[in-house]
């Protein structure tokens, strides 16, 4: 099974995010982290034995992706 081993049981499934916009600064990049860092350090206090799965995806902004081809 191609599954995380600590969601094989789970009751509940969340994903938490952060982004930035094209030509963000270092502080602000940092700053959209550290949100991230300090949500996924709650979730592992409320579960601590849990798994996680990290991706990184650039997508194009909304207007481009509605837009017909």
């Amino acid at each position: 099974m191609g599954l995380n081993p600590a969601w094989r049981k789970s009751l509940v499934y969340t994903a938490i995010s952060t982004g930035w916009d094209d030509g963000a600064n270092l502080t602000e990049i940092n700053a959209a982290r550290q949100l991230l860092v300090q949500h996924m350090k709650t979730l592992e206090g409320i579960a601590p034995e849990s798994g996680a799965y990290f991706n990184e995806v650039r997508l194009p902004p909304l207007v481009t992706m509605l837009q017909p081809t």
